[in-house]
């Protein structure tokens, strides 16, 4: 009984001293691999891989799930191949006239005005030069597989905006710029001029 009771108060010592906590009294840890972590941090050097690295690429040709791999290189060929590129999405008037417009406005409008003219605050304060605009000449007709491959890999000054867009977010603001072309775009004659074409 004497024991028993020896024993209770030690254990009514340890369990109290390990929740007394302060700077110079941390308690003990009963279990460390809880508190300290065995798992390498992220950006840490760590002795188990050849490079010496924690962050890993992934494997060569792994894709990540939900990903869009775009078909087409970024060359002169894969550009005119990209015609056959089409919007694989039905976006109601809805999305895009709130969420296109959106993205346009964050992403395009700066050179390419809010109305698609070239006229965006960039060019209006001289910082670039008035991009084509979307209301006349090459951009008015040219095929939409081409819009996005432009948008997927810049072209000219414009530069590539497939980081910032997803697959999907590229054919809506792709959709918005068709509702600034309007009437515009539905009356132009059919050509496919690719020398100057740009987004």
């Amino acid at each position: 009984m004497k024991q028993l009771s020896y024993i209770t108060i030690l254990s009514f010592i340890i369990l109290t001293s390990a929740c007394i906590r302060n700077s110079k009294n941390p308690g003990r840890e009963y279990m460390p691999d809880m508190v300290h972590s065995t798992a390498y941090e992220a950006g840490s050097v760590n002795p188990i891989f050849k490079d010496g690295k924690t962050n890993q690429l992934p494997p060569k040709g792994s894709v990540a799930q939900g990903k869009y791999i775009y078909p087409y290189d970024n060359t002169i060929e894969g550009y005119e191949a990209s015609v056959a590129n089409k919007n694989p999405f039905t976006f109601t008037k809805d999305e895009v006239d709130n969420q296109g417009q959106h993205l346009y406005k964050i992403n395009c409008a700066i050179c390419h005005g809010d109305k698609g003219d070239g006229q965006g605050h960039l060019v209006e304060i001289g910082k670039f030069p008035p991009p084509p605009t979307y209301l006349s000449g090459v951009l008015l007709t040219l095929p939409e597989g081409k819009r996005y491959h432009t948008v997927m890999y810049g072209k000219g000054l414009m530069g590539s905006y497939a980081s910032q867009l997803d697959h999907r977010e590229r054919w809506l603001v792709l959709e918005y710029v068709k509702t600034l072309q309007g009437d515009a775009g539905a009356s132009a004659p059919a050509t496919d001029s690719t020398s100057t074409a740009a987004k």
